[in-house]
């Protein structure tokens, strides 16, 4: 009788030890606060990478404004120098030179885009994801797999491609604010 209330209470103990891991875990999650694809690298933050898609699968040819906040942690200037979409779109435009990103400081992060992919290879529709690669000066390469949003919710005050060539977002400090400017109306409004 000793031996079976034992053992008894060897699997009491071990069944609420699992429990107790399986409530840690849940509780300890680490959970995104952003819909976008986020990735470090050395010294270098990249945070809520998005593409905002459209109702109805976007046709072959299609250009698609990119989305993207770069923190430089670092004390030195970096530069974006390239993405590649692995074929999906023909071609990621970045403003000449890249997208600088100084030392200290944040650039993206605003309703305005930081990249243009052009020339979608295939229909692509929102829901779901497509491989890119960041290539920093500095901080190296990193690949992640950026979501297609749908559009809608706070993404429609999103501004399409600003032209027909980028123009970077200014560099702001992690502490101040961007200035908001009120857009011209049109004649006769």
């Amino acid at each position: 009788m000793r031996g079976i209330l034992a053992a008894l209470c060897v699997a009491a103990a071990a069944v609420t030890a699992a429990c107790g891991d399986i409530k840690q875990d849940y509780y300890t999650q680490t959970m995104p606060q952003n819909e976008g694809a986020n990735v470090n690298l050395p010294g270098l933050l990249l945070r809520n990478a998005f593409i905002i898609g459209s109702q109805q699968p976007a046709p072959p040819g299609t250009d698609m404004p990119m989305y993207i906040m770069l923190l430089n942690e670092s004390g030195r200037t970096d530069r974006l120098v390239s993405v590649d979409t692995g074929g999906v779109f023909r071609e990621a435009r970045l403003p000449a030179g890249g997208l600088e990103v100084p030392g200290g400081k944040y650039v993206g992060g605003t309703a305005l885009p930081q990249v243009l992919l052009a020339g979608l290879t295939r229909p692509l529709g929102s829901g779901g994801t497509i491989p890119v690669t960041f290539r920093f000066q500095n901080a190296g390469a990193a690949r992640v797999d950026v979501p297609v949003l749908p559009p809608g919710a706070w993404r429609s005050t999103y501004s399409p491609w600003p032209g027909a060539s980028p123009s970077p977002s200014p560099a702001l400090s992690p502490s101040s604010s961007p200035a908001v400017s009120p857009s011209p109306s049109p004649a006769g409004s």
